[in-house]
């Protein structure tokens, strides 16, 4: 049968994301929360359960296990790491009709009730890879910029960029749309994508624990869910005149899906941003230096947390 031997090649790596982080020496607690709608939600937490929190939001396609070197690095020992997986992905629930995933609405309410179901009410550091930094402003856009202490973006600039920085923005929303729409369902195309989702991430090979948590988390996502986003909302530039907290960009200087020029580009509109740029890291920035990029998000959040005058959760 086409396919396969692929498959059987693959199968460890949907165990090994789950084992991965649990081999780590401070393995995340799991736990299913409901979101609003009911939805059941997988939301993992490492950690410092007495630190601040850092809410952690993978990318498209992917999962909570996509951190297994944060929930065992320098962050876990400063700070309580809450990390969902989103609506439709990872272990959480995977409703196929459009209205489950259109506009902030849904994205945002899957976060408030995974900081809900932890206790979490004072305003939080969050931090988003690449999709998450559109969810992470689909949160800021519900629940207002007072529940946000501070918001780290990597490899993502969240759709704050405007259509005058970037005038393909249209067409390349116009194209997701419709590549949404046309996703295919056999399970060979899905298993390409697996297989390929690794080596779009990062600019060198990743280690191996993480390629095979990559590609098991994109083989967790089922091709219905991929056209059901075809309403998600890429659109956050109005946002940008009015975020008023601190802001870091971090992003990989061989990134291509959030080039550093455009990042730069969209930070320099935003009064007091920061962009750190990861020389020989691509989209991956988190997972390719992953101690770097720990000392940076724990340095931002301090002076986040010290700015909005915040104590642990």
């Amino acid at each position: 049968m086409p396919g396969t031997s692929i498959w059987r090649r693959l199968m460890p790596g949907l165990l090994s994301m789950l084992l991965a982080a649990a081999a780590a020496s401070a393995a995340p607690q799991v736990t299913m929360v409901a979101a609003a709608d009911g939805l059941p939600l997988c939301v993992a937490e490492a950690g410092n359960p007495q630190g601040p929190v850092l809410l952690l939001l993978h990318g498209f396609g992917q999962s909570h296990a996509v951190f297994t070197r944060q929930f065992s690095g320098e962050l876990a020992r400063e700070f309580r790491l809450i990390a969902p997986d989103m609506r439709g992905h990872g272990c959480s629930g995977k409703p196929w009709t459009e209205a489950a995933y259109a506009g902030p609405g849904p994205w945002a309410g899957d976060i408030a009730a995974s900081l809900r179901a932890f206790g979490v009410e004072r305003p939080v550091v969050i931090v988003g890879w690449s999709a998450g930094g559109y969810w992470a402003l689909d949160y800021l856009r519900v629940q207002g910029a007072a529940t946000v202490a501070g918001l780290v973006l990597a490899g993502s600039h969240g759709g704050l960029v405007s259509a005058e920085l970037d005038p393909g923005l249209a067409a390349r929303i116009a194209a997701a749309r419709a590549a949404a729409a046309a996703a295919p369902l056999d399970i060979d195309t899905a298993i390409a994508q697996a297989e390929q989702a690794p080596g779009r991430m990062a600019a060198q090979p990743l280690p191996a624990d993480i390629a095979r948590i990559m590609s098991a988390s994109t083989l967790m996502l089922p091709a219905y869910v991929r056209r059901a986003m075809g309403g998600w909302n890429l659109d956050n530039s109005d946002l940008a005149p009015r975020l008023g907290l601190p802001l870091l960009f971090i992003v990989g200087s061989a990134d291509v899906v959030a080039p550093p020029a455009q990042v730069k580009a969209v930070a320099a509109r935003l009064p007091g941003a920061e962009v750190l740029v990861y020389d020989g890291a691509g989209h991956a920035t988190f997972a390719e230096q992953p101690a770097h990029f720990d000392r940076d998000v724990a340095m931002f959040a301090r002076r986040a947390y010290a700015a909005a005058g915040t104590a642990p959760q």
